[in-house]
């Protein structure tokens, strides 16, 4: 299922959707809501897109657990973050919509969800989505009591929610989420720092082997050179990518290995066969998310676009080179020390959105916020980080 066809979906059938729930939800009549911790039970958190976003989100949902440690905490996401939604440790159970594997697979998997949720019935309902109608129209059919969820006038969702928080477009996407917490009770925290995931001996023992395996001794660096593809514009060029890499390997024995899920194969078997050095190595699609979080915390560096390796490196606490132009760091860049960003901001940057579901449409035929970021100072940023 193809993200753009999706996002089409949402804007204008999630649109007459909202507009008859809404109605529905009018016609009930239940007035503003009154959160009492004692009463709520069984909480339902949930975020779709994003696993760098699940991972910005996770300190919210920590402090929840502290906050609710009565409640049953139950998470909903595409099955793609499943893996990193379970090792984060913070669910009672992870449940999870399918739309990797066409219509039959979503049905199926949606149907299934809504089962589950029609048999627990829930007392909260956390719609930590940006404006995407799903995600209200998902909160609507729990029929939970209190439905907590961002509110802003640029994206019409109707009275799904009964609990709306205003959404600011000039904060740091982990203190957003935090903010929707604090409309349920949550206390202030002056610093929010990412949840580590669970790595098992059993995967950082699979990837010493494979390091091993491909005699990597001398250490390495990761390099991401892909994008997710809710935005694939946000991609560094391809040129000035394999420049900095070129020049990492003729002044350092060490080795670049290619990091990314299996859907990033092409671009990185590209970028692999255009670097023609032994010491690349391609490891995209060849491990799990918690294997690739142990390979990210051996490395010494982790150059990137901007995506969800980048955070979670940062939660594994590995230095990291970054990417910004269609998206500003200023919302989504990795927080805490030993992370190098670069973001030219030019006249028409950053033009991602999260009201108009981070579609992009770029002025120009290429995107000058990405190719003015220039090798040589990219590589003495790495220069930099190696010698730290």
């Amino acid at each position: 299922m193809k993200i753009g066809f999706l996002k089409f979906l949402d804007k204008y059938a999630g649109l007459a959707l909202c507009l008859f729930f809404t109605a529905l939800s009018r016609l009930g009549g239940s007035g503003d809501p009154v959160v009492r911790k004692e009463e709520i039970r069984k909480t339902l958190a949930m975020k779709f897109l994003g696993m760098g976003s699940i991972l910005m989100l996770s300190p919210t949902l920590k402090e929840f657990r502290a906050a609710y440690p009565g409640s049953k905490l139950v998470f909903l996401t595409l099955s793609r973050n499943r893996e990193i939604s379970e090792a984060l440790r913070l669910f009672d159970e992870v449940v999870t919509i399918d739309i990797d594997n066409g219509w039959p697979a979503f049905a199926k998997s949606f149907l299934s969800a809504m089962a589950y949720f029609w048999r627990e019935r829930f007392d909260l309902v956390l719609d930590f989505e940006f404006f995407t109608r799903f995600s209200a129209i998902v909160t609507f059919l729990t029929f939970a009591r209190i439905r907590v969820g961002y509110h802003a006038w640029e994206t019409w969702r109707g009275d799904i929610h009964n609990i709306k928080v205003p959404f600011n477009r000039y904060w740091h996407i982990t203190d957003s989420f935090y903010a929707l917490g604090r409309h349920i009770g949550l206390e202030k925290k002056e610093k929010l720092e990412l949840v580590r995931p669970f790595i098992s001996p059993g995967d950082k023992a699979a990837v010493r082997g494979l390091l091993e395996a491909n005699s990597v001794r001398d250490g390495y660096i990761c390099a991401y050179v892909n994008a997710g593809d809710l935005s694939v514009e946000r991609r560094w060029p391809e040129d000035n990518f394999a420049e900095v890499l070129s020049r990492f390997l003729a002044a350092y024995r060490q080795h670049v290995i290619l990091v990314g899920s299996g859907k990033d194969r092409p671009v990185a078997a590209a970028m692999r066969a255009r670097l023609n050095d032994r010491r690349v190595l391609d490891f995209s699609g060849k491990l799990s998310v918690t294997q690739f979080a142990s390979l990210l915390e051996g490395a010494k560096l982790l150059i990137t676009n901007d995506g969800g390796p980048l955070h979670l490196a940062a939660a594994v606490k590995t230095r990291t080179i970054s990417f910004f132009g269609p998206e500003t760091p200023v919302i989504y860049g990795p927080r805490g020390e030993g992370h190098t960003v670069f973001f030219t901001n030019i006249e028409c940057s950053p033009c991602i959105n999260v009201h108009d579901r981070k579609s992009v449409r770029c002025y120009w035929t290429k995107p000058k916020c990405l190719e003015t970021i220039r090798p040589d100072e990219v590589f003495r940023a790495v220069e930099r980080e190696m010698a730290a």
